[in-house]
């Protein structure tokens, strides 16, 4: 009896200790934290009301705790729609300002309690709020991104999206255009003679296009054609430059003639350069469409236009011929050319 009567001793022992910890626990971490404390009354109203405010919380200014919340009551209970009142019990040992106004921050994620902190309007008043009971202040609700994302940069982001929500309405308009000139259309669909026709159309009729002048480019007898044509031109740029060269030579011989030649020779060389220059220039461009790069076959489809550049190349070929041999004549010193 004695040995059981011990274990009960012991057992309320720890009962005891347990209470009186948490009881020590809630003085110090709930709603009596300030209950043997010198504390005065400063009621704030919230017109619009708060969400999730209960007594004992803590209430801070500027990170300190300066008091925490007893109550939380109507302004009327007869107008509910004037708002509530959070009662405060603030500590005497802290002068609260009159410019300062209770505000509450939300969690973000809706866990814990909010934040109740006094915010000071207007660092210059000097003016305290009274002590007997009658301090009243104005509370508001907080936004909670403006913790994280700073009111600046909010009304940033705000006009922003109101831009771009502009920008789509604006165009919304050429993407319908777009639609329209990108869908499938018959070529058949399309008048000719009105604006109506779009990309579809058009890479139908370059499409059409280039079949005809493929048709064209590629029958045998205009092929042939326009094969002797560029032979017979090459040839003549052949000669030509051979010409040129035989001129050149003869014009730089021709500088140690007499003084009265001097000012033909230096025009006569100047123009041969101006031969050898297009005559190259002929030859590199026949050369090319003998390759079978590019394509005459609307020129060359004509018969009577091909015979008369025939009997131009054979003129233009003997007219060198006949140049060379004046020339031929003027190196063996034959010719004989006075001045005016």
């Amino acid at each position: 009896m004695t040995q059981k009567a011990g274990y009960n001793v012991i057992v309320g022992f720890f009962v005891l200790t347990g209470i009186l910890i948490l009881t020590a626990m809630v003085f110090a971490f709930g709603g009596g934290r300030s209950f043997f404390a010198d504390t005065y009354t400063v009621n704030a109203v919230f017109p619009d009301g708060v969400v999730g405010v209960q007594p004992g919380q803590s209430v801070t200014l500027g990170g300190k705790r300066v008091g925490e919340t007893v109550d939380v009551r109507f302004v009327d209970p007869q107008r509910l729609e004037k708002g509530v009142v959070v009662v405060i019990a603030a500590l005497k040992d802290f002068a609260l300002p009159a410019a300062c106004e209770l505000g509450v921050t939300s969690n973000i994620m809706g866990f814990g309690r909010p934040v109740l902190q006094l915010i000071i309007m207007d660092p210059h008043d000097t003016r305290h709020l009274p002590t007997d009971g009658t301090a009243e202040i104005f509370g508001r609700t907080l936004n909670p991104l403006d913790s994280i994302i700073p009111k600046q940069t909010q009304l940033t982001l705000e006009k922003a999206t109101a831009d771009i929500g502009d920008l789509a309405a604006s165009l919304k308009p050429v993407a319908e255009n777009l639609a329209r000139m990108l869908e499938s259309r018959q070529l058949s669909d399309v008048d000719a003679k009105a604006v109506n026709a779009n990309i579809d159309t058009v890479v139908q009729r370059l499409d059409a296009a280039l079949k005809s002048i493929e048709s064209i480019a590629g029958d045998a007898e205009n092929q042939a054609n326009i094969r002797a044509a560029i032979a017979n031109a090459r040839t003549m740029t052949e000669s030509g430059v051979k010409v040129a060269d035989d001129l050149r030579a003869f014009t730089n011989e021709g500088k140690q003639a007499a003084a009265q030649a001097t000012a033909f020779l230096q025009k006569l060389t100047t123009v041969a350069e101006q031969m050898s220059s297009v005559a190259s220039r002929m030859d590199t461009a026949l050369a090319r469409m003998n390759e079978g790069k590019g394509t005459v076959g609307l020129m060359m489809n004509d018969n009577r236009l091909y015979e008369e550049m025939l009997l131009t190349f054979r003129r233009m070929t003997k007219m060198m011929d006949d140049l060379r041999e004046v020339l031929d004549l003027a190196k063996k010193g034959q010719l004989r050319i006075k001045a005016f």
